[in-house]
């Protein structure tokens, strides 16, 4: 008997493709439906179509009322686009609530907007569930040490935001699961407890607490996870990048990942990248970067079929990006196969078992080292 959850997606982009290639880790919830604005150039599409890797063979619809009638919940979700929120969500929310399907919602919401919502499901005797922002402010730490984490550590990071980064955070979960490893995770976006590991936490969004204080309490944070979940592995996803692009473009310093590296010392490291006609020695040097900035090597290197659209960046003074067919990654890794690097593409679904096998050899090599 099935007794899943039946969710329909609205508005699916790129944002969700992840979440969508390791559907199996929503372990509750079964997808029946994906919809997406009309004008967003999906509609009809397979959902596949996003991010140009396989099929998925899911159609995207542009209309919720299409897809309503097959689900129990609707999970309004974030997107890579801008949009309003009253004019393109609410009105389908409203729809969602009349038809006493249930809502989650992992968007940022104005307080007024979040009570809102909340009394139209209370009046229909439906649940809603708030992902964005809903874990309790912490207490500050009182002591200004670091906790020791013995429980191997892998983190996943990258040059930018948009390289893929969750997408390898769910294929490392997933298959290190299937290898009969427990996973304890902390992923780099919100509503990962949808999946049942741990959402990025709150905290390091905080104004109120110094970034001394995010240290220690994320350092805490992943103690915890150690002493409650004992797990064999724990993975950590870290949002944003490592370092500015340039004087225009800060990429937010790379604070998050300064911070998480100064938390927990990684015992292996998966970075991944922007496309581009890269040499060599760019990998090199961005192993020196991380080397010296965060204080661990990098094991092997993901690179992604996300391009930054430099001019367009430069003449709309905010990034911009294209996304290239993933079959010029595979041409790409054959051109760097000089390179004394691993890189992999995680679209392509054989590299996401290699590199799970490859963290895995790395991780049991220096445990080996560590015990002569």
């Amino acid at each position: 008997m099935n007794n899943k959850e039946k969710l329909v997606v609205y508005p699916y982009d790129l944002e969700f493709t992840p979440i969508l290639r390791h559907k199996e880790l929503l372990r509750d919830f079964e997808i029946t439906g994906i919809v997406s604005p009309k004008g967003w150039g999906l509609e009809g599409r397979d959902a596949g179509f996003t991010d140009k890797g396989s099929k998925l063979n899911i159609t995207v619809e542009s209309r919720l009322e299409n897809v309503i009638y097959s689900c129990d919940t609707v999970l309004i979700t974030e997107s890579l686009r801008k949009f309003d929120f009253e004019k393109l969500v609410m009105p389908n929310i409203v729809l969602a609530v009349k038809e006493k399907k249930n809502i989650i919602c992992s968007l940022r919401l104005e307080e007024h907007i979040h009570n809102r919502i909340k009394r139209l499901c209370e009046e229909e005797g439906i649940s809603f569930r708030y992902c964005y922002n809903s874990e309790t402010q912490p207490l500050k730490p009182d002591i200004e040490h670091i906790k020791e984490i013995r429980t191997p550590v892998i983190f996943v990071l990258g040059v930018a935001e948009r390289t893929h980064k969750f997408h390898i955070q769910l294929a490392l979960r997933e298959q290190l699961s299937q290898m009969g490893y427990k996973v304890g995770q902390i992923g780099s976006r919100r509503c990962c407890e949808l999946m049942e590991f741990h959402s990025f936490p709150y905290f390091m969004y905080s104004k109120g607490l110094s970034e001394t204080e995010k240290i220690m309490l994320f350092n805490n944070f992943v103690k915890e996870i150690e002493l409650k979940e004992k797990p064999d592995v724990i993975i950590i996803g870290i949002p944003g990048g490592i370092m500015p692009f340039n004087k225009e473009f800060s990429n937010h310093f790379g604070i998050f990942a300064y911070e998480v590296s100064q938390a927990v010392i990684p015992d292996a490291v998966i970075f991944s990248t922007l496309y581009e006609d890269y040499l060599p020695y760019y990998f090199e040097l961005m192993n020196s970067t991380v080397k010296y900035k965060l204080g661990f090597d990098i094991d092997c290197f993901n690179l992604s079929n996300i391009q930054l659209d430099w001019n367009k960046s430069t003449e709309d003074k905010k990034l911009s990006f294209v996304t290239v067919d993933s079959g010029f990654i595979e041409n790409k890794k054959d051109k760097l196969s000089a390179a004394n690097v691993q890189i992999y593409n995680v679209l392509n679904q054989e590299d996401e078992v290699k590199i799970a096998e490859f963290l895995v050899d790395r991780l049991s090599c220096r445990e080996e080292a560590e015990c002569i």
